[in-house]
């Protein structure tokens, strides 16, 4: 059992005042079935839950909200260790200065990486609460059982949290020498009370009556308000400003200029708006940029023609010399976040005593944010404060010292508070985008049709390396194998004898960065299109075709695969030219699996390609809310609609076409198709996360279903109806 002390950690922050809390320390070698992850430090903190002197539960939330609700999951975790109801817990989301620096939201690692660590720390309390108990009715240890909201003696006597929590502040802390408590959550012969359930978010009530805070929503005294002139495209240098009239708009307080930087602070929102449109920048480009540009740098066949692309990231006794029967080029354009709520950040510097920084922001890296504020202020970071703010959506678009850049500066140079509200266009034109990829995959067969070799070649930009600032925890990476968000998805899950995957990257002319699956969607969309491609080839049911490739080596993808199946033949498709069905599949890092069904209909009318039905199914292990694990696959079906059928970033000649969502279109109520969706739950296996997995597949399923409708096999995304008709 875990041993009581008096020191209190958490001192400083008077969250621990009337209350006992746990504080788990996580170590790499505590995630035991977590990937390899590098922290700041080693004593990164985790998870706290604190029961409160009323019984009820303060928990401290590691991770950022931006609409996946995790932290109501690892809420279910905190209340099915302790015995009470999740309505019972208030979580708080702490600022950078009260806890130290945690993982960043990302890449659906919260449940994978913080599963465990919140039951450890859940259990670790319940257990010191036990030994209270058992002080306090005077019996052994053993004879105090649980209880709801506390625990219980044989004599039916019963004592609550309440009553073991006085104003004493006691700190539970972890002994590596003592065997750790028992965690109900991952007992697999227990009967759950809250993981597993469909649990509503924690903070419901607020969301749907607009009591949401968001960064936009703090209210800040004496605040003034910014923006900055943005330019055209990445890498482009202020060449003439011309600012005449500025500084007599109503409201005007000043105009900041640092080299290529320069915002304009006024005492309203409308003044901003006036300000900066009587500012006229023209800016010079190191680097040309349009759209046949991106073209050529992603050629994948004019670069293996000039030679073998420069990176292999898997060879298993591949054969160069062999008839291919497969040998398709697949083309994905860029896409961009499109977050319904644009970025904004307040930024105060302290007037009076020591230097101290505070900003208020949406992020997903809060503890980056901090670290580059006090590097770009020459400041040290214990001076710097971030207090996260819920976000709007982010898929990876809020990891970057953006908006934060802007208020912090401007709010140095006019001595106040200011608050920097980016516009829709500063949100499109500034993205950090997914990088347009181009992909051949080449696949060849034995005498019995099965397969036997696999040839993979493609050409992307850089995620990771693209980013001018790393998140906290990122190691600076050299080499594209390092780059985690490139060579995801690139393997396939089929056996083949034979197989190679390898890559170039390019220097992209716009800014890229990480975008929801990174580049697991537009690999696996070649794959399964390519597989796809084969059993036409060799009439055979693209799922039986699909199951038998793997060999055995997947079982769990191969039981979605079936089971999607089912799910899609309880409706017969409707005969006729212009139905089809297609099926697709994928593993997310190696943890996460999904299989998914699209109906689709050629609408000659609208000229429209329609979605009509899509069926889905993912195992992404434990399902702690099979609730919120539905909403995000129906999350990742809309946004697998948009990457199939819709979004595209467009480039002109030295500026970005897609400026708002009148010329980038992204799928609205009309577009979605009818789901059924099943979770298939392993209570024995830690659960992983949910926010990117059902995307990877579901391009495919749809384009998939496109071929089986009209014979038109869709080699470049977004298509079209014309696409189809031009064949």
């Amino acid at each position: 059992m875990a041993k009581l002390t008096r020191r209190n950690f958490l001192m400083a922050t008077g969250w621990t005042a009337g209350g006992v809390t746990a504080l788990y320390l996580l170590r790499e070698r505590a995630i035991a079935h977590g990937p390899s992850i590098i922290f700041p430090n080693t004593q990164s903190g985790a998870s706290w839950v604190q029961i409160k002197s009323d019984g009820k539960c303060l928990m401290f939330l590691p991770r950022m909200e931006m609409g996946q609700n995790v932290n109501t999951g690892l809420a279910q975790i905190v209340a099915e260790e302790l015995n009470i109801s999740v309505e019972d817990i208030l979580g708080i989301t702490p600022n950078t200065s009260e806890v130290p620096p945690i993982a960043f939201t990302a890449g659906s690692l919260s449940m994978t990486l913080f599963s465990r660590p919140t039951a450890h720390a859940a259990a670790t309390l319940r257990e010191a609460m036990r030994a209270r108990a058992a002080k306090l009715l005077k019996l052994p240890i053993d004879a105090v059982m649980d209880a709801e909201g506390g625990f219980k003696a044989a004599n039916n006597r019963t004592v609550s949290y309440a009553d073991l929590v006085d104003e004493t502040n006691v700190v539970v802390e972890f002994d590596d020498q003592q065997a750790p408590p028992a965690l109900y959550t991952f007992d697999a012969q227990r009967q759950k009370k809250q993981v597993g359930q469909d649990v509503k978010p924690l903070n419901i009530r607020a969301l749907v009556t607009g009591g949401a805070i968001f960064s936009g929503d703090v209210p800040m005294p004496d605040v003034l308000f910014g923006r900055t002139i943005k330019p055209p495209v990445r890498n482009a240098s202020l060449a003439t400003l011309e600012t005449n009239g500025v500084s007599n708009v109503r409201g005007f307080v000043e105009l900041v200029r640092d080299g290529d930087f320069v915002g304009v602070v006024c005492k309203t929102p409308g003044s901003v708006d006036a300000a900066m449109a009587l500012i006229k920048a023209t800016w010079s480009l190191q680097q040309p940029i349009n759209q046949g540009e991106i073209d050529r740098l992603i050629d994948v066949d004019a670069n293996m023609a000039a030679g073998d692309l420069e990176h292999v990231l898997k060879d298993h006794a591949h054969r160069s010399a062999v008839k291919w029967a497969i040998d398709l080029r697949f083309d994905v354009q860029t896409q961009t976040h499109a977050m319904q709520e644009p970025r904004s950040a307040i930024a105060v510097f302290a007037t009076q005593g020591p230097e101290k920084l505070e900003i208020w922001t949406g992020t997903q890296d809060p503890w980056a944010i901090k670290r580059l504020a006090a590097m770009d202020m020459g400041m040290a970071e214990e001076a710097v404060v971030v207090y996260p703010q819920r976000m709007g959506g982010g898929f990876g678009g809020r990891e970057h010292y953006d908006v934060e850049l802007d208020a912090v500066r401007l709010a140095r140079a006019v001595k106040r508070p200011v608050k920097v509200q980016w516009t829709r266009e500063d949100e499109f034109t500034t993205a950090r985008n997914r990088p347009a990829s181009a992909h051949r995959i080449r696949l060849a067969t034995g005498a019995q049709g099965q397969l036997t070799d696999w040839w993979h070649g493609y050409i992307t930009g850089h995620i990771f390396l693209a980013r001018d600032r790393l998140p906290g925890w990122v190691m600076p990476v050299k080499r594209l194998e390092d780059d985690l968000g490139v060579v995801r998805g690139a393997q396939p899950p089929y056996a083949a004898a034979h197989l190679r995957v390898e890559c170039s990257d390019v220097d992209f002319p716009i800014d890229l960065g990480v975008w929801r699956a990174l580049n697991a969607g537009p690999a696996i969309f070649a794959m399964e299109s390519a597989m796809d491609e084969l059993a036409i080839l060799q009439d055979k049911d693209p799922v039986d075709f699909k199951i038998a490739s793997m060999n055995g080596e997947h079982p769990r993808l191969q039981a979605c695969l079936e089971r999607v199946r089912a799910l899609a033949e309880i409706e017969t498709l409707a005969e006729g030219s212009g139905n089809g069905r297609g099926f697709a599949c994928g593993i997310y890092e190696h943890r996460c699996f999904v299989a998914m069904s699209a109906d689709i209909y050629i609408d000659e009318q609208t000229q429209k390609i329609r979605v009509e039905r899509m069926c889905v199914v993912q195992d992404v292990g434990m399902a702690v809310n099979p609730g919120q694990l539905r909403a995000q696959v129906e999350s990742n079906v809309a946004w697998s609609v948009g990457m199939a059928l819709m979004e595209r970033f467009e480039v002109g000649d030295d500026n970005i076409l897609s400026s708002n969502f009148n010329n980038y279109t992204i799928p609205r109520m009309e577009d979605m198709p009818r789901l059924e969706i099943e979770i298939i739950n392993q209570p024995t296996i830690p659960p992983a996360g949910a926010g990117e997995v059902a995307l990877i597949a579901g391009p495919a399923a749809i384009t998939n279903a496109i071929r089986r409708a009209t014979g038109f096999r869709a080699l470049s995304l977004p298509v079209t109806f014309s696409d189809i008709k031009n064949i």
